[in-house]
């Protein structure tokens, strides 16, 4: 039965991910891991090439398989966290199953998958799926482990830490979460202090293992930037025992708002019925979940100097569980008293599937948190009109040499022309910031050949500048927009 009820789960799950997976337009952060993958996959010397930019590499490792099924560079990234989600919905149903029973593991599994926070993100190539991802399974071993004080439970849990690791450093609060587990530890057995100390020694071993995949990335002279990296997101302890409430409340007001508009408020009201409930209760499967979710949620609000929405996916990850705890309760008391439960559960669902629905069919319609929309639809970040200029810088080049320059060094631009041209021989593509007048370079080569300067931010740009609009693209809902010119050297002669 788990078996038949895991697979029809992942394949639901696989198909709501992979449908339309490119119709959200590249993303910013997307074009340049995916630039960083086509880079080690060619070059085993670049293989640590994220970590110039203190960012860990488990993704882009991830996406060199996918980059030789797949054409589509684009397609090759995302499927990555195509995958994330899938193992993600297997994770739940056992982690649910093991606290509250099959029935609620069937409600979590569809909670996870209708969830516009876990669909947005597992059809992009960032890192928040997969650390999601390991968080579920770290959270599931860490009770089987407590329970049963077994090598190789802490083997499992040490790897799944130390993948999470070397995907992102959030995942410290995996290591950081282990004590909680002890909630399940029976206090009350006749041997208690002997399986206490062997799970203190079990956990020294997945702390020491969990380090030691994660100091392996000292192998590159470029590890000392992810700690940099880490201080331009999250306040440095002396930063924070100077004024340690200085960020907190504006910060815990904004993650509210973003856990509310991602989970919607219908979900949010069952979590916090089951909440009040393991209160009354006393229920530490509860307490718990609520800890894993709770104690990064208030570190980000006290410590976090930018952030962004994608923060927090890998954090309500329990607060599924916990809703579904709630929903099987209402659906189990419609079968026996009250047959309208089975519709108030229906309505819980109604607004997270149809958001679901129109991230899958059309995304810039979607209702997520104003951060997410500016970064993915309707701002500079997004890459509405890429695709269109590839097109046509593709068409341009098949007639000889061409010249493309964008205003950007880093990023969208030129990372997202590179994963797709950067291998094409007529095309020579050069960065440039900031772009206060049309480069000289680009005048010089403008002479010789077809010559392109492309703006991601930029939106007055001089009419006396020598261009000429090949076209601009709006972005989502927003009123910004990639422009497209040519270099027209009649204009600069004159």
């Amino acid at each position: 039965m788990d078996i038949f009820i895991i697979i029809l789960f992942a394949v639901i799950a696989f198909f709501t991910r992979i449908i339309n997976l490119l119709n959200i337009p590249i993303f910013t952060d997307e074009a340049i891991y995916i630039r960083w993958a086509q880079i080690g996959l060619f070059d085993p010397a670049q293989r640590y090439i994220s970590l110039t930019d203190g960012k860990q590499p488990l993704l882009t490792w991830l996406m060199y398989p996918m980059l030789k099924i797949f054409s589509d560079p684009l397609y090759a990234g995302r499927f990555v966290s195509v995958l994330s989600g899938v193992a993600a919905v297997i994770g739940i149903y056992f982690l649910t199953r093991e606290l509250f029973g099959r029935k609620a593991a069937i409600f979590s599994m569809l909670l996870y998958i209708f969830s516009p926070f876990a669909i947005v993100y597992d059809r992009l190539a960032l890192m928040d799926s997969l650390l999601a991802m390991f968080g579920i399974w770290a959270s599931f071993l860490q009770i089987l482990l407590v329970k049963k004080q077994e090598l190789d439970k802490a083997l499992l849990l040490a790897i799944v830490i130390g993948l999470g690791l070397l995907t992102k450093s959030s995942a410290l609060f995996y290591l950081y979460l282990l004590p909680v587990s002890l909630l399940f530890f029976n206090f009350k057995a006749k041997d208690k202090v002997k399986k206490f100390i062997k799970w203190i020694l079990l956990s020294l071993s997945i702390f020491i293992i969990a380090e030691v995949m994660y100091n392996s990335l000292r192998l590159s002279p470029w590890f000392y930037i992810i700690k940099l990296k880490n201080y331009s997101f999250i306040l440095t302890i002396s930063e924070f025992t100077h004024n340690p409430w200085k960020l907190f409340i504006p910060n815990l007001n904004g993650l509210t708002q973003i856990l509310i508009g991602y989970i919607t408020i219908p979900i949010f009201i069952t979590v916090i019925i089951g909440l009040v409930f393991g209160i009354i209760k006393k229920d530490k499967k509860i307490f718990y979940l609520f800890s894993w979710f709770i104690f990064p949620f208030i570190s980000l609000g006290l410590f976090g100097k930018v952030i962004f929405p994608r923060f927090i996916l890998f954090m309500i990850m329990p607060l599924y569980i916990i809703s579904a705890y709630v929903l099987s309760g209402m659906f189990s008391f419609a079968q026996n008293k009250m047959k309208i439960m089975y519709l108030l559960v229906l309505l819980i669902f109604i607004y997270p599937v149809y958001q679901s629905c129109v991230v899958m069919f059309s995304p810039k319609d979607v209702q997520i948190p104003r951060n997410d929309r500016n970064q993915l639809f309707d701002d500079w970040p997004s890459g509405y009109g890429v695709k269109e200029v590839i097109s046509y810088l593709d068409q341009k080049s098949k007639t000889g040499q061409i010249v493309v320059g964008t205003e950007g060094t880093f990023g969208l631009f030129p990372a997202g022309i590179e994963i797709y041209l950067g291998m094409n021989s007529n095309i020579k593509i050069l960065g440039f910031w900031p772009v206060s007048q049309v480069p000289d370079v680009l005048l010089e080569a403008a002479i010789k050949y077809p010559t392109y300067l492309i703006f991601k931010e930029s939106q007055n740009i001089p009419k006396e500048w020598p261009l000429t609009l090949v076209e601009e693209y709006r972005r989502g809902k927003g009123n910004t927009y990639l422009k497209f010119y040519r270099v027209d050297p009649a204009k600069f002669r004159t």
